[in-house]
């Protein structure tokens, strides 16, 4: 649902308090999926300056995902302060850059859920993990054990068995 800015178009330069939620969907991060199960809070203030819509907020939002070690359920509270302009529509449709992303709004709305969706997602940590001393899956697959693999290659199956035969056939000439 966009946030209603008219307050600030009415009265430009001037603080405008807001307390916003942005509903997000699952993200496939890396091949993990990472849940928002409650909506994200925006807390904040922002003002029109210029052709500038600036954002001063914080963003709270829980992710849930699975432990990179035994994939038990993993909460993760994001918590961050942000500041962010965006610039009206009709002023930036001019320009051509096709590699520069900008914010934009029109009319007396702005929708959030684009940079609240980067800035969650930029504040992940690359693994969700239960506990630093999470040891992982603790069952062994059937026929496994947790011994290491001790047996001796032969000969014949060792990766330079060929070079050592070369080598050993030049000594004795």
């Amino acid at each position: 649902m966009p946030l209603d800015i008219s307050a600030a178009l009415r009265l430009p330069g001037t603080e405008v308090p807001f307390d916003h939620r942005v509903d997000l969907p699952e993200q496939d991060i890396l091949g993990e999926t990472v849940s928002f199960p409650e909506p994200a809070i925006v807390r904040g203030t922002f003002l029109l300056s210029g052709d500038a819509l600036i954002f001063k907020a914080r963003l709270k939002v829980l992710a849930r995902g699975s432990c990179a070690r035994c994939l038990k359920p993993v909460n993760y509270e994001v918590n961050l302060p942000f500041e962010e302009a965006f610039a009206r529509e009709d002023q930036v449709a001019g320009e051509s850059d096709p590699w520069e992303e900008r914010l934009t709004f029109s009319g007396n709305r702005v929708d959030l859920t684009q940079i609240v969706r980067s800035l969650a997602v930029l504040d992940l940590p690359l693994r969700f993990l239960c506990g630093k001393g999470c040891t992982g899956i603790s069952e062994t697959p059937a026929g496994r054990t947790d011994e290491p693999y001790n047996e001796e290659m032969s000969a014949d199956a060792h990766p330079f068995a060929a070079l050592q035969q070369l080598l050993t056939k030049h000594q004795e000439e």
